[in-house]
């Protein structure tokens, strides 16, 4: 018999059984292995030979993502996107203010910082911080007002990324 991390802890109990009673008579020996074929077969029916589940974040667009877990238990990490302004100016004419929505829910609103080369992280004051909550894709738009009154808009879509804990995305092309 092959023992191994599948192999429950009643088979061991059975075969120390079975070798306790070697030292009857054979027609007795004979009875108890077809009443021990029997239990065992009885007891294959209702006990299913599993490896325990390995816990962890199985989510391949995670930062964290463990790929030895084959059952997910929530503690899955996703990276922040920083909506940024590059630009202050829209053809000469001030941008006034610039609102950020993710999913059509507003998340905050751009009031002139400006990075021309992007900011250095996600928490660079002046910017609005989206932090994903799945590993799904999102889609976000931005409504800029400029100082003449006109209004222009912008969005894309944007996915996790499973490398980098900080996407930057620039809303002022």
């Amino acid at each position: 018999m092959i023992f191994n991390e599948y192999t429950p802890k009643w088979v061991f109990f059975c075969a120390l059984y079975v070798n306790t009673f070697t030292v009857i008579t054979n027609q007795k020996i004979e009875i108890m292995k077809r009443n021990f074929s029997l239990v065992l077969v009885l007891v294959a029916l209702f006990f299913k030979c599993e490896p325990d589940p390995i816990t962890g974040c199985t989510d391949s667009k995670a930062l964290n993502e463990d790929s030895g877990a084959n059952e997910n238990d929530g503690s899955c990490h996703y990276s922040e996107v920083t909506f940024y302004s590059k630009f202050g100016f829209f053809n000469g004419i001030p941008i006034t203010k610039i609102v950020v929505s993710v999913e059509d829910s507003e998340i905050g609103i751009i009031n002139g910082a400006i990075y021309p080369n992007g900011p250095g992280n996600c928490s660079a004051s002046g910017n609005v911080k989206y932090t994903f909550n799945d590993g799904t894709t999102v889609d976000w738009n931005t409504t800029v007002y400029l100082a003449n009154g006109s209004t222009l808009y912008g969005s894309g879509s944007i996915l996790p990324g499973k490398f980098s804990e900080c996407i930057k995305v620039n809303v002022t092309n």
